[in-house]
């Protein structure tokens, strides 16, 4: 589960008191544990028996935000891909184009689900999850709702209208 992104630095403050007998552990330890979570950028202060802790939102943020993880692959216009061998695995990036929401509308107005997954080159729930993206996008909704039609998107100026409208992404 991803950490949630801080909008402003957490402080905590405490009264705390020496367990009896680790007063000479606390009193080594303490300046190990300070060195450490500072290197996280974490600063802990323990005075008279007070503790505050404090995080910065700037670095906790940068450090959970350092794009991790499997990227999106872009999808060809055409359904070409070029795979590539990087250290032994093999890749694959799109070839020619990107597809894009102005190209994948009137697709849809004009082909079925299973002709545009074939010319396309995707797996089916790939299709499905990114025609689920396009219709809740602000682009599917800035589109007049007369222009939804396979007659318009057979004409000569479907093309120009779909590009000319705000919100236009790779799908």
């Amino acid at each position: 589960m991803p950490a949630k992104k801080l909008t402003e630095s957490p402080f905590i403050k405490y009264n705390i008191t020496d367990v009896p007998g680790f007063e000479k552990f606390n009193e080594k330890n303490l300046p190990v544990v300070i060195d450490a979570l500072k290197a996280i950028h974490i600063n802990l202060t323990v005075t008279d028996n007070e503790l505050s802790l404090f995080i910065p939102a700037s670095y906790y943020n940068e450090y959970h935000n350092r794009n991790a993880g499997r990227h999106k692959k872009i999808m060809s216009k055409n359904g070409e891909y070029q795979t590539y061998d990087i250290y032994g695995r093999k890749k694959e990036f799109f070839a020619g184009e990107k597809l894009m929401y102005s190209d994948m509308v009137p697709l849809m107005l004009r082909l079925s689900d299973a002709t545009i997954i074939k010319r396309l080159n995707i797996p089916r729930a790939t299709y499905y999850r990114h025609k689920k993206m396009l219709m809740a996008s602000s682009y599917y909704q800035n589109i007049e709702k007369d222009k939804l039609t396979k007659e318009f998107a057979l004409s000569d100026e479907a093309a120009a209208y779909f590009k000319s409208v705000e919100g236009d992404l790779n799908f």
